[in-house]
């Protein structure tokens, strides 16, 4: 016997859903392939995104290291005399060159000053007088020069009794700020102990190790962008002021300097800045942000918004990438000028969906302000 065939029973909870499927099909086998699309595109998702415009235009290509602050004029000024310590500057005066840092008591030494003076004249009286004598051959050529060695002998006891006065006052080699004194008031000093660290921070440098493979791109003169992570948060602008000839075997680095005027002393020695140098500069280049792009094992790519009846779809575009700086990324292939790209809203958008474009603006003015969030910029 044949048993009927039983009926299909439809879930209760899918008949909406097998209704409007069945719908769809209908409607799409009764239209044309135009009509086709047109129900394709709208029933596309609308997502919300910025875009921008790709004009050509200059892009820096920097590297990022980090440096460490050295006062160009910063010594430990010690004493050449022996004595007791009368006086003394604070901790933190202001100090111009050649005045007094500490001053010793220097009564016993300006005695000897005055005794090494008085010998000398008379040694040089005795010498003036017996002179004439000599020419007249009063005296003998012998006696004529023992004066003028006692002479000699009486002048270089002076010089070395002044040189031991003048050692008496210490003063500052360069102007500066005392920063620590080691000795204080009364206290017995020897020549060669140190008395105070003197220190000038109106001019400083910084000091960082440039990779070996930069070599023949960074040199003296190379522009470089100094950011402070204090309360200013500055940046300040200055260029190389030496480059090193030698590597260094350790960190495959060679030293460079970056000297400039510090006038408001924001800069303090031994900090540790970041510093962006400059490498190289590339002229009428596509620029876009690095986070417009997509990498995945497939490739790079960007969504592109191309027209189309009016409205904009996203439209997955694989490109090619150069240089990176920062939050800025070259592109040399897959992208020309006028493209639009989609630059925010990428997390929830799919090749195809349509584009609700909140915000278009050119790629050179979101360079700039990139470029800007990245280094806040204080001129000096």
């Amino acid at each position: 016997m044949t048993s009927n065939p039983k009926p299909m029973v439809i879930n209760q909870q899918y008949r909406p859903r097998l209704f409007f499927v069945l719908l769809i099909t209908v409607l799409l086998a009764g239209c044309s392939g135009e009509e086709e699309q047109s129900i394709q595109e709208e029933a596309a998702r609308l997502v919300a995104v910025e875009t921008i415009t790709l004009k050509p235009d200059q892009f820096s290509d920097y590297i990022r290291i980090t440096g460490t602050v050295e006062a160009i004029e910063d010594a430990v000024v010690s004493a050449e005399s022996q004595g007791r310590i009368q006086q003394i500057a604070d901790r933190g005066a202001r100090i111009e060159k050649g005045e007094p840092i500490a001053q010793l008591d220097d009564r016993l030494i300006r005695s000897q000053y005055n005794a090494a003076k008085t010998n000398f004249r008379l040694a040089q009286n005795t010498f003036e007088r017996l002179k004439p004598l000599h020419a007249d051959s009063i005296i003998s050529t012998q006696d004529f020069d023992n004066a003028r060695a006692q002479r000699d002998q009486a002048e270089a006891q002076l010089e070395q009794a002044e040189k031991q006065l003048e050692d008496s006052e210490i003063k500052a080699p360069f102007s500066g700020r005392v920063e620590e004194r080691f000795i204080d008031n009364g206290e017995l000093i020897s020549p060669g102990m140190p008395v105070v660290r003197l220190v000038n921070t109106d001019r400083i440098r910084v000091l960082a190790g440039i990779p070996e493979r930069y070599s023949g791109e960074i040199t003296e003169g190379t522009e470089t962008e100094i950011h402070l992570d204090d309360a200013t948060n500055s940046t300040l602008q200055s260029t190389i002021t030496y480059a090193g000839n030698v590597i260094d075997p350790d960190t495959r680095t060679y030293t460079v300097e970056i000297e400039f005027a510090n006038p408001d002393r924001l800069v303090k020695p031994d900090m540790v800045v970041d510093l962006r140098v400059k490498r190289r500069q590339l002229e009428q280049a596509i620029i876009i942000p690095r986070t417009a792009v997509l990498r995945s094992q497939d490739g790079v790519h960007v969504f592109s918004a191309v027209e189309n009846g009016g409205e904009k779809f996203a439209r997955l575009t694989e490109i090619e990438t150069g240089e990176t700086s920062g939050a800025l990324v070259e592109v040399v292939g897959g992208l020309q000028e006028d493209h639009e790209i989609v630059i925010s809203g990428l997390s929830n958008l799919n090749d195809g969906d349509r584009l609700n474009i909140l915000n278009n603006e050119t790629s050179i003015v979101r360079a700039e302000k990139l470029s800007n969030a990245d280094r806040p910029f204080v001129s000096y």
